[in-house]
């Protein structure tokens, strides 16, 4: 086992410990402090993600990494054109789904949403972006590919697509008990296999990541994945502000889900077969 593998089950070993080890104490300060403000499963998933921050950055000191590696620019005026342009694209991938979700009659104009809206949809989609990119495609997809090794570049962006898509599925289902061993207990209660998980979300969550693994593969930066990824999230938002789902229409294959069912997945594979359509590199830079 190469480096690069031994730093990723480092970092997943010790990511799934620490979490179910602070997990009793944090939540005890948490509840003292701020009594209902939070529930269980959210102060697990918030233990999972600033772990999974810290861990990343012990992960590129391990590799002999930097962030600057894959966020860095020749011209920021470039990046951002970059950013911008990917992030319209899937802006207009969620506008799309909408549009004919409302052809199909599950949703309704509602008018152009105000301000407040944009500016959150916005930032929510820059902030989970950044974060998201930095971790999956940045530690987990170009530090851990140069680290790991030539390996075959289909293998790698499918297990960073499959990451990726499982881990918006973890977490804890039900009521979590208290006592020392409570985060142990969360770990085995995980939506991902305990729960009723949505496949085709699942699905197009995979399908993404696969489009963002293949950007970043291809740019060597992350600019452009960030720049989709930010267009999916802020989309979502604001196309709900936009059209809104009709009052008493039953569900089904249409919709009025933005994120999971076949229009979404579609669209999805229309983008990653024009990608994947392309020649992938031999080798990482």
């Amino acid at each position: 086992m190469n480096r690069g593998w031994k730093g990723a089950a480092c970092f997943l070993g010790s990511w799934i410990l620490l979490t179910a080890v602070l997990f009793p104490g944090v939540r005890a300060v948490v509840e003292a402090v701020a009594p209902g403000m939070f529930t269980p499963p959210r102060i697990f998933g918030r233990i999972q993600m600033v772990l999974a921050l810290l861990g990343g950055m012990g992960l590129l000191f391990y590799w002999k990494d930097t962030p600057q590696r894959f966020f860095g620019a020749k011209s920021w005026s470039g990046v951002g054109f970059k950013a911008v342009r990917w992030g319209l694209l899937g802006a207009g991938m969620v506008a799309a789904a909408a549009g004919l979700q409302k052809f199909l009659g599950v949703r309704t104009w509602a008018g152009v949403p105000g301000v407040d809206l944009w500016a959150g949809a916005l930032a929510t989609g820059a902030l989970v972006a950044l974060l998201e990119e930095f971790v999956f495609r940045g530690v987990l997809g170009l530090a851990f590919w140069r680290a790991a090794g030539e390996k075959p570049a289909a293998l790698l962006l499918g297990v960073n697509a499959a990451i990726f898509s499982a881990a918006h599925f973890l977490r804890p289902q039900g009521e979590i008990g208290t006592g020392w061993f409570s985060g142990f207990v969360a770990w085995t209660n995980l939506e991902l296999w305990a729960g009723s998980v949505d496949l085709w979300r699942l699905a197009g969550l995979f399908v993404a990541g696969l489009i963002l693994a293949r950007l970043a593969w291809q740019q060597q930066n992350l600019w452009a994945a960030v720049g989709l990824h930010a267009g999916w999230v802020a989309g979502l938002r604001i196309c709900e502000g936009f059209w809104k789902e009709t009052a008493q229409v039953s569900g089904g294959w249409w919709g009025p889900s933005l994120e999971a069912g076949p229009i979404p997945f579609v669209l999805l594979l229309l983008v990653a077969f024009t990608l994947w359509g392309r020649p992938i590199r031999a080798r990482l830079d």
